[in-house]
């Protein structure tokens, strides 16, 4: 048995702790994507070293940064169950700080920071494998563990004990970290490998390589 901050004692496969442990290895794994991205500032490449590829890496790094904060809130707020709030006067969330509740602009600033990216690079006609550089790599496995976060939250907003906006933001966290893939591989001019059909006659998908190096370049000579 372990305590929550409610002060209830649960037994330690209970819902809210498996929500609360897999959001914890979340921020864990963002935390890796962060320290990746410090690797990746330190390569000695000429094309590593643009002023503006940098620029770009740390505005994500602050992002992640932030999204840790959120993700440390969305913990306490878990922690921190209500009891029987389903079609009760008490089914109202609070976002005030201290784990009543989460607040919905944090979602919107993950929208910004999503289409902000997304019209940067090359519209996306199909799947992509998740590969390119060790950061780009580690977002993925981050992409996966906020899904599986998703679903561990999901069963505490449907019985009222969860803001749903706490969902909302793993909902929509999980697309950043998608586009942030695909975005850090982008500023690095680094091959995107899609999963498609090459043509209407093949009958199997294969591997077709896009360079985002020079859709990057030809971009920025604009």
């Amino acid at each position: 048995m372990s305590m929550l901050l409610n002060g209830e004692r649960r037994s330690k496969d209970d819902e809210a702790f498996e929500s609360m442990g897999t959001v914890d290895e979340l921020c864990s794994t963002v935390g890796v994507v962060h320290v990746e991205l410090d690797y990746m500032k330190e390569q000695k490449n000429d094309h590593l070293q643009e002023s503006s590829f940098k620029e770009n890496i740390i505005e994500v790094q602050s992002q992640l940064v932030e999204i840790m904060c959120h993700l440390f809130d969305i913990g306490s707020h878990l922690a921190k169950p209500r009891k029987n709030a389903v079609n009760s006067s008490l089914s109202l969330f609070e976002a005030d700080g201290v784990g009543n509740g989460f607040h919905k602009e944090h979602v919107d600033i993950l929208e910004t920071w999503i289409d902000n990216m997304t019209e940067q690079m090359p519209e996306l006609l199909s799947f992509i494998l998740p590969t390119g550089s060790r950061a780009s790599a580690q977002l993925h496995v981050a992409r996966c563990v906020c899904r599986r976060a998703e679903r561990r939250v999901q069963p505490l907003v449907r019985d009222g004990l969860c803001d749903p906006n706490a969902a909302k933001y793993l909902n929509r966290l999980s697309d950043y970290l998608f586009t942030a893939a695909r975005y850090c591989n982008f500023v690095e001019g680094r091959d995107e490998i899609q999963y498609k059909r090459p043509s209407r006659a093949m009958k199997q998908r294969s591997c077709v390589k896009v360079e985002l190096r020079d859709y990057h370049h030809d971009n920025n000579s604009d």
